[in-house]
């Protein structure tokens, strides 16, 4: 919640006063920088837990400093070479392909990868050592509220055309300078006068990680590929009014998101300790977990997206039903996909297969929908492909010994559709006399009560019900 009201505040600013064209360039060209994090970081967000279990074990005694150090050398030597790329493909792309405008801002923010890869690995040491509270800060606070101020005081500077850039910039150094100082804190003194990298080691070292590379960039090719098709078939400003709609299901990305920091090394020791049958009962609750906290904010949404998209100036007809399928997908695939940690780490194959299939299903559904329903026939091609996604990792799960109940998280949902439609009609039943700011609050706040007390009465019957004391935390 703390991150959405950083995003917030710059969606106002890039949304409002840039306008929906200058806010869709913006908005294609940082996430061109985010599909080449994955690739540039090597997988490392994930894969230097298990790399610091096995360096700073008793058998090779190595500081855990030192470990970062490798995995920061390495990362800085790709992303480095991923800039190159990206500013040498946009070059050669032929006129018309993209505007202009799009073609510069992508040039301008490409070696801004190695600012966001800084920070994603030094901040994954940091919950290394079961710290949350510097990833909170450090993508909840500082990067995105040095993007919000920068790009604010740009526009009062008249830089229309690159505020946003520079504001892009101004939360990327921050972030990995943050990230570098949170890791040093956490993790004790560089020593760099005893840091000796060895070039063979970390060369065979990046090889074995060209596969978790490889995932991680599906997985964020998967999530973004929407906003490119978007971006290339409808052009610069739909692309901006579709990238509203993202950054308003920030809430509910963000839920997953605050569990994935521990979940991921939890998910990887109780693997190591007690198998995958009983990883995949901690994940099936995480699941729950995960599900029933996305499921009150899509109520929340869901009451109040008309007044969110009329003050981010998007109350275009067809974005609320965008807006809504959008926050569905995101909800399962959020909490559906908990359980392909087991996946990336057992069968790293069949990970990747997952999101090449949503790759697919997005990349033909949205270009048949988009010519008839533009943004609306996007969101749900998306939603069509996160169901399709949930059933098949189900399916592969399955065949590892990993079965939960069917319809083991079939309550909150349940609990979550009574909950809007009661609330929907006792708002109805309201008289017209009421203030407008009542009727427009009751919906939501009547379900969110009546879910919550769904929710209580819920943990009273079933105790454990969402409970993760099933991972192996020491």
């Amino acid at each position: 919640m703390i991150r959405f009201a950083a995003r917030a505040g710059f969606l106002y600013v890039g949304a409002r006063l840039y306008g929906a064209a200058n806010y869709g360039v913006f908005t294609m060209a940082s996430a061109m920088v985010e599909l080449a994090v994955p690739v540039a970081s090597l997988g490392l967000k994930r894969m230097i837990f298990p790399w610091l279990e096995e360096e700073t074990s008793a058998a090779h005694g190595r500081l855990a400093t030192h470990v970062l150090l490798d995995a920061l050398l390495l990362a800085m030597l790709t992303g480095a070479a991923v800039s190159l790329a990206i500013i040498g493909g946009v070059l050669l792309l032929p006129e018309g392909a993209i505007s202009e405008a799009l073609r510069l801002a992508i040039m301008l923010l490409a070696p801004a990868v190695l600012g966001q890869i800084t920070g994603d690995i030094a901040l994954a040491a940091t919950r290394w050592t079961h710290k949350m509270r510097y990833e909170v800060v450090g993508r909840g606070l500082v990067e995105p509220y040095a993007l919000t101020g920068v790009a604010l005081v740009a526009w009062e500077l008249g830089l229309q055309d690159t505020g946003m850039l520079l504001g892009y910039w101004a939360g990327s150094i921050a972030l990995a300078v943050f990230s570098v100082w949170s890791a040093r804190h956490c993790l004790g003194s560089l020593h760099l006068r005893r840091w000796r990298p060895s070039p063979a080691a970390l060369l065979q070292r990046a090889r074995a990680l060209v596969p978790a590379s490889g995932s991680d960039f599906l997985t964020t090719l998967a999530q973004r590929i929407d906003l490119y098709l978007v971006g290339f078939l409808l052009g610069d400003a739909p692309a901006g009014v579709y990238g509203v709609l993202r950054q308003l299901r920030t809430p509910i990305l963000q839920v997953r998101q605050a569990f994935d920091g521990i979940l991921t090394p939890l998910t990887a020791r109780t693997m190591r300790s007690d198998g995958d049958v009983v990883t995949g009962e901690a994940t099936a609750a995480a699941t729950r977990v995960v599900l029933t906290l996305q499921l009150g904010v899509v109520l929340m949404m869901a009451a109040t997206g008309d007044l969110l998209l009329r003050l981010f100036g998007v109350g275009q007809s067809g974005a609320y039903a965008a807006l809504l399928a959008m926050v569905l997908a995101e909800t399962v695939n959020g909490a559906f996909g908990v359980s392909e940690l087991i996946l990336y780490y057992r069968r790293p194959a069949l990970a990747l297969q997952v999101n090449l299939i949503l790759i697919a299903v997005a990349g033909l559904g949205i270009p048949l929908l988009t010519p008839d329903y533009g943004i609306v026939g996007a969101t749900v091609a998306m939603l069509i492909a996160a169901l399709f996604a949930a059933g098949l990792r189900r399916h592969w799960l399955v065949g590892l010994g990993v079965k939960p109940p069917l319809l083991h998280a079939a309550l909150p949902i349940m609990g979550a559709s009574m909950a809007v439609i009661i609330g929907q009609q006792c708002a109805r039943a309201m008289p017209q006399s009421a203030p407008t700011a009542v009727q427009d609050a009751a919906p939501a706040v009547i379900a969110l009560a009546l879910y919550t007390a769904f929710v209580l009465v819920w943990r009273k019957l079933r105790p454990g019900v969402l409970s993760l004391d099933r991972y192996r935390v020491g």
